[in-house]
C-alpha cells in the first residue's frame, strides 16, 4: 500500500492538481497506510479550500474516512470531497470487522446517499467464461464497456452496470457461452464447453 500511495501522490501532485493550489496534510492516521489527505484552493488570492482529496479508502480504513467527514481532521462541510482510488465494496456491508456494527451502520448511511458519484472510472473486468474488457466512465458521460484490446465499445449504459450485466455483454460480444454459475444448471454443461472458475 505504501508503494501504491507513493505512485498516487506523485500523479496527483504532478498532474491532477495542475491549476490549483494544493496542500498535503499527511495520512489520516498512522495506521491508515495509503490514506492521504490534501486540500485544494483556486490559484488566486482565496485562502479558503473548496475541496478535500483523500486516497485509497478501503473497507479496512473506512472508519478513518468517516472521521474525516465528521470534521475530525478539519472542516469539510460545504466542501467537495474527492475519493481517489477508493476501493470499498458495496454500500458499507464489508466495512470494518464483523463485530463493528456501529461502523457498518455509519458506512451504509454514508454510502447510500446520492451525494457520491463516480466521476471517473477505468477498471478491467472479466466474465467467468474468460471474456475480458474495460469499463470506463468520464463524468458527465455514460458508462462504456470496451472489448479486451480497447478497440471497440461492447455496450454502454447510463448508470453503472452490475458485474452480471458486464459479463453477459462481454460473453455475447466474444461469442462464448456463460460459464457455470448461479443461473445455470451444472448438469447441462460439460467440461468441453465450460470452464468452472
Amino acid at each position: 500500500m505504501a508503494q501504491r500511495f507513493r505512485a498516487t501522490r506523485a500523479l496527483l501532485e504532478r498532474d491532477a492538481f495542475d491549476g490549483y493550489a494544493s496542500e498535503y496534510h499527511g495520512r489520516l492516521d498512522r495506521d491508515a497506510e495509503g490514506v492521504g489527505l490534501w486540500s485544494l484552493r483556486a490559484n488566486d488570492a482565496s485562502d479558503e479550500a473548496f475541496a478535500v482529496v483523500v486516497t485509497h479508502v478501503s473497507d479496512v480504513t473506512f472508519g478513518y474516512f468517516l472521521k474525516l467527514l465528521a470534521g475530525e481532521h478539519g472542516e469539510v462541510e460545504s466542501k467537495i470531497v474527492v475519493a481517489v482510488n477508493a476501493f470499498w465494496t458495496g454500500r458499507g456491508e464489508e466495512v470494518g470487522q464483523p463485530w463493528e456494527f456501529g461502523l457498518k451502520k455509519a458506512a451504509r448511511a454514508c454510502l447510500t446517499t446520492d451525494a457520491w458519484e463516480k466521476v471517473y472510472a477505468c477498471r478491467r473486468t472479466r466474465s467467468a467464461a474468460g471474456a475480458e474488457g474495460t469499463l470506463v466512465r468520464r463524468w458527465p458521460g455514460r458508462w462504456y464497456l470496451w472489448n479486451d484490446d480497447g478497440s471497440e465499445v461492447v455496450k454502454e449504459w447510463v448508470d453503472e452496470p452490475s458485474n452480471r450485466e458486464m459479463a453477459e455483454a462481454l460473453n455475447a460480444h466474444a461469442g462464448v457461452m456463460d460459464a457455470v454459475g448461479f443461473n445455470r444448471n451444472a448438469a447441462d454443461t460439460s467440461r468441453d464447453d465450460d470452464v468452472i472458475t
